[in-house]
């Protein structure tokens, strides 16, 4: 299946994400930091933050004037509707495309991540720093997770769209898999991420093998 296909293949994505995430300290920590790391980014946009490299993108303020829409559309103004909230959008359409009852389930996480990122915005001149500080520490600390626990590089390395648009998806799964959610699903993928994890390792020990001989 080419690039594009695979993108919206729920189970293809689960597993290169599982074989990846296999360890249970690093799934640990991605399960805590995957979520601080969307949340600042959407944090840093609401804020108007200058720090781009570290984040998605940047923000300056409301991009939707709210105030020229119908009432009913008024509810926006809780969420700026800053950069951040439209990311938010971005990724449960696509998340929709790729599990329809999952993105659901997860919406009210998505958005609530993004009105609050705003709302501490709105009511702490520190919110910067506190975005920038909890940031910079989840990366540091997923690294320490794959290059440690895990000793298999993120996937940040080869594929950005997984390791920036995916993560927190694939996150809320591996909630919902130790909640029993999609008992089938899991058993298949688990089954693939195995078969990958095991070719990694065998693959890993032949390379050491030769170097010593």
């Amino acid at each position: 299946m080419s690039f594009l296909g695979n993108l919206f293949n729920l189970k293809h994505q689960l597993v290169v994400y599982g074989a990846h995430h296999n360890n249970k300290v690093n799934v640990i920590i991605h399960i805590i930091c995957v979520p601080i790391i969307f949340w600042t980014a959407s944090f840093t946009n609401a804020f108007g933050t200058t720090f781009t490299a570290l984040v998605f993108a940047s923000n300056t303020g409301p991009l939707l004037d709210v105030s020229a829409l119908p009432s009913y559309l008024q509810w926006l103004k809780l969420f700026g509707p800053d950069l951040g909230f439209f990311a938010a959008v971005f990724y449960s359409v696509y998340y929709l495309f790729l599990d329809p009852a999952t993105a659901l389930l997860y919406a009210p996480v998505l958005y609530g991540m993004s009105y609050y990122a705003t709302y501490l915005h709105r009511t702490n001149a520190e919110a910067n720093n506190i975005a920038l500080g909890l940031h910079i520490v989840s990366w540091i600390l997923q690294f320490i997770g794959h290059g440690v626990a895990e000793k298999r590089s993120p996937k940040l390395l080869d594929n950005l769209i997984q390791a920036l648009v995916l993560a927190p998806f694939f996150v809320f799964f591996e909630i919902l898999f130790t909640l029993g959610y999609r008992p089938k699903l899991h058993k298949e993928m688990m089954i693939e991420v195995n078969k990958d994890v095991a070719a990694f390792k065998a693959k890993r020990e032949a390379q050491k093998k030769s170097k010593k001989a």
